[in-house]
């Protein structure tokens, strides 16, 4: 994984990191985000926890209606792995992790934070939404491409990768003065 090293102050969000979206095709990614936490110094970690309410427009439009407990459910190793990082958790009942009970953009600019770098799930929608809102909010933005994935198909994740990639979004993204930045592989 070709991580970004800048002199900029950054966070590392973590999208959704319950265990009910772990599925067979995704569970490689828990050891990269791991890896991550432990080789990348963050003046902060962010995870995200999502939750479906009984009258939210997730069940209204979507006839999304998974997920209505309240029990976080989150991934153990990714929390033993941030538990001695500075980090907080987040709920949201929206896609962006910038949206819900927590004005996220208000946390990140108290910190001095100028950027992001985004990891787990879903590539083609949580984790999407997050990265083009981050941008929005003036943070220079990296999805971890090697360190995200989606629990629906690969197909799925190929088009948001691309997309991502076209809007300079990822840490493989190609653009004009990605020669300038370093990159720490890990």
């Amino acid at each position: 994984m070709k991580i970004p090293l800048t002199w900029r102050k950054k966070a590392l969000i973590i999208v959704d990191v319950q265990d009910w979206f772990i599925v067979d095709r995704n569970k490689y990614i828990i050891p990269k985000i791991e890896k991550i936490i432990k080789h990348i110094e963050y003046d902060l970690i962010v995870s995200t926890l999502a939750h479906n309410k009984k009258d939210s427009l997730w069940i209204k439009q979507i006839w999304w209606e998974e997920y209505l407990e309240e029990n976080d459910h989150r991934e153990k190793s990714i929390v033993k792995a941030i538990d001695s990082k500075k980090h907080i958790f987040i709920e949201k009942a929206s896609r962006s992790a910038f949206k819900w009970d927590i004005f996220l953009k208000t946390i990140l600019k108290e910190q001095d934070i100028k950027e992001v770098h985004i990891v787990w799930i879903e590539s083609n929608d949580c984790v999407m939404a997050t990265a083009l809102e981050s941008i929005d909010y003036w943070f220079f933005t990296f999805v971890i491409e090697e360190a995200t994935e989606t629990r629906t198909t690969e197909i799925n994740h190929k088009y948001a990768l691309d997309i991502l990639r076209y809007l300079k979004l990822t840490n493989n993204s190609k653009f004009v003065w990605h020669d300038k930045i370093k990159f720490e592989i890990i």
